[in-house]
This record gives C-alpha cells, structure tokens and sequence, in this order.
C-alpha cells in the first residue's frame, strides 16, 4: 500500500515540532518557577497569578482566567491557596456581589518583588548563553503562532 504524505503534513512538521518544543519549555519553566520559589511556598500557578495581579492591577477571579485561558475553577484554587498565605485579599466587587476583586497584600508585593529578583538572575545566566539575535528571530516566531492560533479561535469561535 502506497501511503502520501499529505501537504499539510509536510509544511506543519516543523510548526509541529516548534510546538512540542513549547509545550516541553512549559513544563521546564513549570518545573523550575517551583523548585526555586519552593521556600516562598510558591507554584508556578500562585506565581502566575501572583504576577497577573502585579502587573495588572486587582482582578476578579474569571478575569484571571480568561488571561491566562484557563478555567475559573483553576485559578480559584490558586488565590484560595494565596488567601491561605496571606497573599492576596479579596474586595467587595460593586459589580458582582459574587466575584470579589482580588489583589496582592503588601505581603504578597514583597514575595512577588523577591520572585522577579530572583528569575532576573537565573535569566541573567540564561541569557548569556543564547545570542539576542536569536531571541529576536524567536520571539517574532511565536508572536506570529500566538496570532495565527488566535485568529483561527475568532474563526471559528472558540478556543483551542
């Protein structure tokens, strides 16, 4: 039997791989967030969240999740685990009685600041070792994924 090799197949092999290269990355980036914020009590989940929140101001619930494109039920896992550790707080929301605002505590902008100190340093390192052509050329590259991937979602009205 005599099988092709389909066009789609050969142009997205490399996409593919690109791809899978991502999604490994993901899970290094996962693995190493948590191993060197382990003494804060950290995850890489709360730092996410914890970042979110930095750089965005307060927020609800849903509206982390939509930012992230992850499930509501996700992220209040995360900020019931940051309440925990005095964190974040939640704020009446005049808008929805029942999606409070969250935002980082002065506790939580101290341990956010130390996790930025510390993930400036071990990129620091990083960065020594990859040329900032290649970043560039790298970052380009997955901007245009993100954006394909994103006009393919309005298309076809959902997310992938």
């Amino acid at each position: 039997m005599n099988v092709k090799t389909s066009v789609p197949e050969v142009h997205g092999q490399p996409l593919r791989q690109a791809i899978l290269a991502v999604r490994r990355l993901f899970h290094v980036l996962a693995g190493t967030a948590g191993r060197a914020h382990a003494d804060l009590g950290i995850t890489a989940s709360m730092r996410a969240v914890m970042e979110t929140l930095h750089e965005r101001g307060p927020r609800t619930v849903p509206q982390v999740a939509r930012e992230q494109d992850v499930s509501r039920q996700h992220i209040q896992v995360v900020v019931n685990g940051l309440l925990e550790g005095g964190l974040v707080e939640c704020l009446d929301n005049p808008d929805h009685l029942r999606s409070p605002i969250v935002r980082l505590t002065a506790a939580g902008s101290k341990t956010c600041e130390a996790v930025r100190r510390r993930e400036a340093r071990l990129l620091a390192e990083l960065a020594k070792k990859i040329p900032g052509a290649d970043l560039k050329v790298t970052l380009k590259t997955l901007n245009a994924m993100e954006t394909g991937l994103n006009r393919q979602d309005v298309r076809a009205g959902s997310r992938v």
